[in-house]
């Protein structure tokens, strides 16, 4: 076997398996739609609307936010450590916040919208015009109601929407109408994966289009937060959760000064058991600092996270959108810089080893 090849192989795969390890951790559940079955994208042509992939940009480079060059056979294994030198660096610097709290700009897009629906303008009519179905958001909760829009130039006599099962291809709701906009009314048993088919009849001619969306059945609720006190370095805000099922919760939320600046990203993992339970989030000073008093919590994700390969991830959600905090003086936390756990020093160490092969 050629030694180039033999030593990118394995620095491919130490890449595949740090990627997996760490952003895993970190970065907020995708918006991922299930893609078009082979007979339905014949059927659909190109009309198939996902919603779009949220870019994770922010002002400078995280480790969260770079992916490194595509690897092939031609690639030197001086190339391949150059840029695990580059990753080890960035992550060096990315770990003077600590990963439950980290730091929002205005330009921080996947964490600060993490249920966006990106609408997307595809052709219809052989391309000579275009249209869109748009949702208010990816993931929707038992009982609200599913808002779909038509955007479209051209002038509609009617839709016919259908509701589909993506893994069974059953329909669950059929809907005529000759309004742009429509709600459809959730079942509590309808299931993850579901797909929007619309037939569409213009003046000038028929088409269809096609979306994917998230239902979720809530399993958890946040009912309230409690005042925040210090403990450390850190701000704990205690969060209300009733839990109707047992099993490891990981909770998203993003803390938010009074004026609408955001601040920080806010994420924990917890055991949680059946009944009304307390989950805690923590806001590390480094991310407070110069921020002011008076916060609240935005964008709460719940999560019941898969507990075998296969099993879906499950939901929860706020009862509120938003909730105000007691007025904090930061200045009672201890001021010193995050020190990184033993598992943020082994991927360091891994990233520094892989660089110096």
């Amino acid at each position: 076997m050629n030694k180039n090849a033999f030593v990118i192989g394995t620095l491919l795969t130490c890449s595949a398996v740090f990627y997996h390890w760490i952003i895993q951790e970190t970065t907020p559940t995708p918006a991922k739609a299930s893609p078009l079955s082979k007979t339905e994208s014949e059927s659909a042509s190109a009309n198939t609307l996902l919603p779009k992939p949220l870019h994770q940009k922010q002002e400078s480079l995280t480790i969260k936010s770079i992916t490194p060059e595509p690897i092939d056979s031609e690639s030197t294994p001086e190339e391949v450590s150059q840029q695990f030198a580059l990753l080890s660096q960035i992550y060096e610097q990315e770990l003077q916040y600590p990963s439950y709290s980290l730091p929002l700009t205005p330009n921080s897009h996947s964490y600060l919208e993490p249920n966006h629906f990106t609408e997307i303008a595809l052709p219809v009519l052989d391309g000579s015009h275009s249209a869109s179905l748009g949702l208010s958001k990816y993931r929707f909760s038992y009982p609200e109601p599913i808002s779909v829009t038509l955007n479209s130039d051209l002038n509609v006599d009617h839709i016919e929407y259908q509701l589909i099962d993506i893994e069974n291809k059953k329909t669950l709701s059929n809907l005529y109408t000759q309004e742009l906009s429509v709600e459809f009314s959730p079942k509590q048993d309808w299931p993850q994966e579901i797909r929007i088919k619309a037939n569409i009849s213009f003046d000038q001619g028929n088409d269809v289009l096609t979306a994917d969306f998230q239902f979720s059945n809530p399993i958890a609720f946040v009912n309230q937060v409690s005042a925040p006190y210090s403990q450390g370095s850190d701000m704990i805000i205690p969060l209300q959760v009733d839990v109707k099922e047992s099993g490891l919760y990981r909770i998203r939320a993003n803390l938010y000064q009074m004026n609408g600046k955001p601040v920080a990203s806010l994420m924990n993992k917890m055991p949680l058991t059946t009944g009304e339970v307390t989950f805690e989030l923590k806001a590390h000073h480094s991310v407070l600092k110069r921020k002011g008093r008076d916060f609240e919590l935005r964008s709460i994700t719940v999560e019941k996270m898969s507990g075998f390969p296969g099993e879906k991830t499950h939901y929860g959600i706020s009862k509120e959108q938003s909730y105000p905090l007691s007025s904090f003086d930061v200045s009672s936390l201890n001021n010193q810089p995050y020190k990184m756990s033993e598992e943020e020093k082994e991927r360091l160490d891994f990233l520094d080893e892989i660089a110096h092969q």
